[in-house]
């Protein structure tokens, strides 16, 4: 019981510094589990996928190929979603594309609404630039769960490719009403501009570099670049809120409350945010106690 309890508590220990985005505590703390439990499959996946994204591309493949096997044993006695799920990881993380297509129609005959699954059969279409049925799977995701994030921007991503453009933008913008700064939003709508218009330069470009500059708190350089991208093109919600949002987290409430109010007259749900009068009534407290302090600053 005791061996039990160390290993739930590596494992979530491990969960814990994945979601802090800790990838390397994250690995050692999968690694340190699966030494206790060479047979866990949901560890080995853990350590496939986090091997990818470190760029440790040798160890992933060996990952994936023991996953694959273990996978296929567990396989021959009883099948299972979460089984044939980790199969189809396992697949995908070695290029093997069409075999994962198959193993995924297996699990979307077993339940047509494994997420998992109808995400893997969408980017499978995607691939093979078969975008309007990519669009069906998402859409039955979207049916679920409207504020999937993942497939609004796969969605989005598909339209754009079938030159859909103004469906794409929606679904770019409603992932902005639920985080105003999220990058792949930001890249994608860069990126549908520059097909739709033939640019090589959007307003959204300065907006990226405006979030990656806040995300190293670099301020002033956020404020230059959110400053740029509003003198290219002062149409976007998305861009005044975000720097809305700058202004908060250096202290410049007024600017911030300005800010905001353009974003609003732009989109009224701009950043999700439905309840204005008392998001405002708590920006002019805290203004007000900035004044008082000779916090606040002149926009």
């Amino acid at each position: 019981m005791f061996r039990k309890n160390i290993l739930e508590k590596t494992i979530k220990q491990g969960h814990d510094h994945l979601k802090k985005g800790e990838y390397m505590k994250a690995k050692d703390m999968y690694l340190k589990a699966l030494a206790h439990d060479p047979d866990n499959i949901s560890l080995i996946n853990n350590l496939a996928q986090l091997y990818s994204f470190l760029g440790d591309k040798s160890k992933s493949a060996g990952y994936s190929e023991i996953l694959l096997e273990k996978c296929n044993q567990m396989l021959r006695y009883q099948k299972t979603e979460e089984t044939l799920i980790f199969k189809a990881n396992a697949l995908i993380s070695l290029k093997r594309q069409n075999q994962a297509n198959e193993v995924v129609d297996e699990i979307l005959n077993i339940n047509p609404d494994n997420l998992i699954a109808l995400f893997h059969k969408s980017h499978y279409l995607e691939k093979n630039k078969q975008y309007p049925e990519a669009i069906e799977y998402l859409e039955k995701i979207l049916k679920e769960n409207p504020g999937n994030i993942a497939a609004l921007l796969s969605k989005g991503r598909n339209l754009v490719e079938l030159e859909k453009f103004e469906e794409a933008e929606k679904c770019f913008n409603l992932v902005f009403e639920i985080e105003p700064k999220n990058k792949a939003a930001i890249n994608l709508k860069s990126n549908m501009f520059k097909k739709k218009n033939n640019l090589t330069l959007t307003s959204h470009d300065l907006m990226l570099k405006a979030v990656e500059s806040f995300e190293m708190k670099n301020f002033k350089a956020s404020e230059d670049y959110f400053k740029k991208a509003l003198e290219m093109n002062s149409n976007f919600d998305e861009i005044w809120f975000a720097q809305g949002e700058l202004f908060i987290r250096t202290g410049r409430i007024g600017a911030a409350i300005n800010s905001f109010k353009k974003a609003f007259e732009i989109n009224p749900t701009s950043g999700g945010i439905e309840k204005k009068k008392e998001f405002f009534k708590m920006l002019n407290r805290m203004k007000m106690i900035n004044k008082f302090l000779g916090y606040e600053k002149k926009f």
